[in-house]
C-alpha cells in the first residue's frame, strides 16, 4: 500500500494509453475501476440505508430520502466541474504538453475548495427553506434538515477530491482514484455502523460518517500527488487560485449546469412524489438506491469516452475519435439495458432487503418498472454528452438537457401527471426524457464532429 503513495514504474502499470492500442480493450480497462468503485459504493450505500432503516428512528429513511434529491443536484453540479479538468488535461496530454498539466494541477485544490465552500455555506443557511420548498412532511423535517446540514460540511473536500481524481484519470490512471474511493467508502460504512448502532446518532451519524470519510479521501489524494515524480507532482507551496483554469471552466461550468439540470429534474420528480404518502416516499428512496447499481454500466465508459476523445482530438486522430464514439454508445446501451432488466426481475427480493413493510416494497417496484426496463437510453444519454465534451463542446449537451430534463419534464408534471394524479404518471416521464435526449445528443455529436475535424 505504501508504494501507491509514491510515483514509480510500479504505479505506471495502472495507466492506459488512450491514443494507442485497442480502443475497446483500453476503455474497458480504464472503465472497470470506475465502475467497480461505483458498484461497491452502491453496496455501501445499501448498507447505509439498511442500517438507518433497521436501526434508526422512525421515518429516518424518509428524512434522508427527501434530502437526497437536492443533495444530488448541488453536489452533482459541483463535481461535474471536474469534466473540465478531464478534457483540458486530456488535451494537454494528447498534445504532449506536460508543463501545462503541472500548472493546471497546482490550481485545482484551491479552485475546488473556494466554490465548494461558498455553495456549502449557502446550502446550510437555506436548508430549511429548501426542504420546505420540496414539500418535506413536518414529521421528518427536523431530521432532514440535520442530515442536510451535516452532509454539506464535507462537500468542499468532495469537490477537491473529484478534481484531483479527474487529472489522474486524464492521464489514463483510473485505478488510484478507485483505490482511494473504496478505502473511504469502507471507512464510511464502518463509521456509519458505529455511530448509528452504538451511539444511536440516527441521521446525524450517517451524515458524520460521510463527512469524515471525505476528509480522509482528500488527504489520500494530496499525499499521493505530493509523492509523485512527474508532471503530476504536487507542491503545496506552489498552489495557485484559478491559474490556467479558464479552459477548465469553459468546459466545466456548462457541464456543471448540465449536471444541475439533470438533477433538477430529479428534484422536480421528488417534489411531486413527496406529495404522496410516506410509503411512496420510502419506496421511491429504496428504488433510487437500487437503481444506482445500473449507473455502473455507463459511469466508467462516460469518463473513458471523455478522456479518450479529448486525448485523440489533441493528437489529431480523427478516425479514432469516430470509432471511440461508436464503440461507447453501442457498448453502454447493451450493458445498461441488460442490467436494468436483470434488476427488475429481482426487484422484490432487493427491495425487501431494506424494509419488511410490504406497502413500501410495492411502491419501490412500481418505480423500478419504468426505470429499469428503459435504462439503456439513460446510459446512452449520459455517454454521448461526455463524448461531446471530449471534443470541447459543453454547451450543446447543456441546451439539450435544459430542453429535455427541465422544460419537457416540468410540462409533463404540470399537465399529464397532475391530471392523472398517480405516482406512475410521474415515473413514466423518465424513459420518455431519456429517449428524447439520446436522439438529440447523437444528432448533435455528428454535427460537432464534422466541425471539429475540419478544424484539424
Amino acid at each position: 500500500m505504501i508504494e501507491l503513495f509514491s510515483m514509480n514504474e510500479e504505479t505506471k502499470r495502472y495507466e492506459v494509453d488512450p491514443v494507442r492500442g485497442s480502443i475497446l480493450k483500453g476503455m474497458i480497462r480504464f472503465s472497470l475501476p470506475i465502475s467497480a468503485s461505483t458498484l461497491l459504493t452502491m453496496f455501501f450505500s445499501f448498507a447505509d440505508t439498511i442500517v438507518i432503516g433497521r436501526f434508526g428512528h422512525a421515518n429516518a429513511i424518509s428524512a434522508i430520502g427527501v434530502s437526497a434529491s437536492i443533495l444530488n443536484l448541488l453536489v452533482g453540479g459541483l463535481t461535474e466541474l471536474s469534466s473540465g479538468v478531464t478534457v483540458t488535461a486530456g488535451r494537454y496530454y494528447g498534445e504532449n504538453r506536460p508543463e501545462k498539466v503541472s500548472r493546471l494541477l497546482h490550481s485545482l485544490p484551491l479552485s475546488a475548495l473556494l466554490p465548494g465552500s461558498l455553495i456549502s455555506i449557502a446550502a446550510i443557511l437555506s436548508s430549511r427553506m429548501i426542504l420546505r420548498f420540496l414539500n418535506c412532511p413536518d414529521k421528518i423535517l427536523a431530521d432532514a434538515v440535520l442530515y442536510f446540514r451535516i452532509y454539506f460540511l464535507g462537500v468542499p473536500l468532495t469537490v477537491m477530491s473529484t478534481f484531483l481524481a479527474s487529472v489522474l484519470q486524464a492521464r489514463g490512471n483510473s485505478f488510484i482514484p478507485f483505490f482511494f474511493q473504496i478505502s473511504a467508502a469502507v471507512l464510511n460504512i464502518l463509521l456509519n455502523l458505529f455511530f448509528v448502532i452504538v451511539f444511536d446518532w440516527n441521521v446525524a451519524g450517517v451524515g458524520a460518517a460521510t463527512v469524515i470519510s471525505q476528509v480522509v479521501l482528500a488527504v489520500m489524494f494530496l499525499v499521493f500527488l505530493c509523492g509523485r515524480e512527474d508532471e503530476l507532482k504536487l507542491d503545496l507551496k506552489k498552489l495557485t487560485l484559478f491559474s490556467g483554469m479558464k479552459q477548465v471552466f469553459s468546459i466545466g461550468i456548462p457541464a456543471s449546469m448540465e449536471g444541475i439540470i439533470l438533477n433538477l429534474s430529479g428534484v422536480i420528480i421528488a417534489s411531486a412524489v413527496n406529495r404522496f404518502d410516506t410509503p411512496v416516499i420510502a419506496g421511491n428512496t429504496i428504488a433510487t438506491t437500487i437503481e444506482g447499481l445500473m449507473v455502473l454500466t455507463f459511469v466508467g465508459f462516460a469518463s473513458a469516452s471523455t478522456v479518450y476523445i479529448s486525448q485523440n482530438y489533441g493528437a489529431k486522430e480523427k478516425e479514432r475519435v469516430r470509432n471511440i464514439f461508436l464503440i461507447t454508445i453501442s457498448t453502454v446501451f447493451l450493458a445498461a439495458e441488460a442490467v436494468g432488466v436483470l434488476l427488475y426481475l429481482f426487484a422484490d427480493p432487493l427491495a425487501s432487503l431494506f424494509t419488511s413493510e410490504r406497502a413500501i416494497v410495492e411502491c419501490a417496484k412500481s418505480r423500478m418498472f419504468y426505470m429499469c426496463l428503459f435504462f439503456g437510453f439513460c446510459g446512452t444519454m449520459n455517454v454521448v454528452s461526455g463524448c461531446e465534451r471530449g471534443l470541447g463542446d459543453a454547451k450543446t449537451p447543456l441546451y439539450i438537457s435544459l430542453f429535455c430534463s427541465v422544460a419537457f419534464r416540468l410540462t409533463w408534471i404540470l399537465t399529464y401527471a397532475r391530471a392523472a394524479g398517480t405516482v406512475e404518471s410521474i415515473y413514466i416521464s423518465f424513459p420518455i426524457c431519456w429517449i428524447l435526449c439520446t436522439v438529440l445528443n447523437v444528432i448533435a455529436f455528428r454535427r460537432i464532429y464534422r466541425i471539429k475535424m475540419k478544424e484539424l
